[in-house]
């Protein structure tokens, strides 16, 4: 009789603790997608400024044509880990860099 309510005391610690950090692993989720959105905000902030220098200095001070380079990955909202990447054959990786589609092929910038 005392095993079994030993025993019935430690499964309820063993749920409570599962509860508790349950809770707790949400709650960092959380934190830590909000955390990563401020900052990923901050950051396409500040690439903007370098892109709008970067075109001031080329068209002001070079003289030359300035072209907007390819900004896909500035779409992306929140951490990319559970995004599934795309698998390609060799041929279509080939094919797509000859035919000058490297922002398709480079696929973290989606």
């Amino acid at each position: 009789q005392t095993l079994e309510s030993e025993l019935k005391q430690v499964t309820g610690q063993f749920q409570e603790t599962q509860s508790r950090m349950r809770q707790l692993i949400h709650s960092s989720s959380e934190k830590f997608q909000n955390i990563w959105i401020v900052n990923e905000e901050e950051a396409k902030a500040l690439i903007q400024e370098v892109l709008d220098a970067d075109r001031i200095i080329h068209i002001q001070q070079l003289g030359l044509p300035w072209e907007e380079p390819c900004l896909q990955f500035m779409d992306n909202v929140g951490p990319l880990g559970g995004q599934k990447q795309e698998k390609k054959e060799a041929m279509q990786v080939a094919m797509e860099l000859l035919e000058g589609g490297i922002c398709e092929l480079l696929g973290i910038f989606r």
